[in-house]
């Protein structure tokens, strides 16, 4: 087989979040506190709404969560089941409270924006594009699914080789990204907070469990009569990096 593109990787976070995109961040959700109110008011405006679309539902969710096995589960179940189907009115006025102009839901918007800097993990995976560019889990779909544009914003942390083509069934390709960019994201995220904790062990489990979702979404959509295809996330031992892989070659 003759490999027609490869590209390799390595993730890194941002080393923080553009302070525009959290001062966006802050202001987009305090813009739409009457918009979120009304649609809380919308989907729920009585108790038997409030039992239907919220406590029925959570209820049997909690039920299934809690293990028979452990002591008093019965009664634990029907404790959550009594404390959550009674709480209609408590609710109701917590989020009209919560949603007042400069009520709780403001204010914590505000308090909590510094912790949108976690957002540089996920950032760093998928890139911020008029600032760094695009990240390794974007550029390792897009030179398998024809964007030539991620060649622009090859960096020292990338390596790639060959031409960049579309490996997919026609009309796949973007739905080929949509699906395996976040994919890709969750496991170079996770992967570096596990690598980061000394946690190899789990980290190596993540890296296995994110191969298989890819192998299972993704690389279905491969044109396999015409290429050979590779999509994953790895670790790299000399570099102690996490990375993005992808690579197509000719069918033997």
């Amino acid at each position: 087989m003759a490999v027609e593109v490869e590209y390799k990787g390595y993730f890194a976070p941002l080393d923080s979040v553009p302070t525009e995109l959290m001062d966006e961040w802050a202001n987009t959700l305090i813009g739409e506190r009457d918009r979120i109110l009304a649609a809380l008011q919308e989907k729920i405006p009585n108790a038997t709404a409030f039992l239907t679309k919220l406590a029925n539902p959570a209820v049997a969710a909690w039920a299934a969560f809690v293990s028979d096995t452990w002591p008093d589960a019965d009664f634990i179940k029907l404790k959550h089941q009594i404390k959550l189907k009674g709480a209609y009115s408590s609710w109701s006025d917590g989020i009209a409270s919560a949603f007042t102009e400069g009520g709780t839901f403001e204010t914590n918007v505000t308090n909590k924006k510094d912790k949108f800097q976690k957002a540089r993990y996920p950032m760093g995976a998928v890139g911020v594009k008029y600032k760094v560019g695009w990240g390794p889990a974007y550029k390792a779909l897009g030179v398998i699914s024809g964007d030539v544009r991620v060649a622009i914003y090859m960096t020292a942390e990338d390596t790639l080789t060959g031409s960049i083509l579309d490996v997919f069934l026609p009309g796949a390709a973007k739905f080929a990204r949509a699906t395996g960019v976040p994919i890709m994201t969750q496991g170079l995220v996770l992967a570096y907070y596990a690598h980061e904790a000394g946690l190899d062990t789990e980290r190596d489990a993540v890296i296995t469990a994110i191969n298989t979702k890819l192998a299972n979404t993704v690389l279905k959509m491969v044109d396999t009569t015409n290429h050979t295809v590779t999509l994953e996330i790895g670790y790299d031992s000399i570099a102690d990096k996490i990375y993005a892989h992808s690579m197509s070659e000719t069918p033997a």
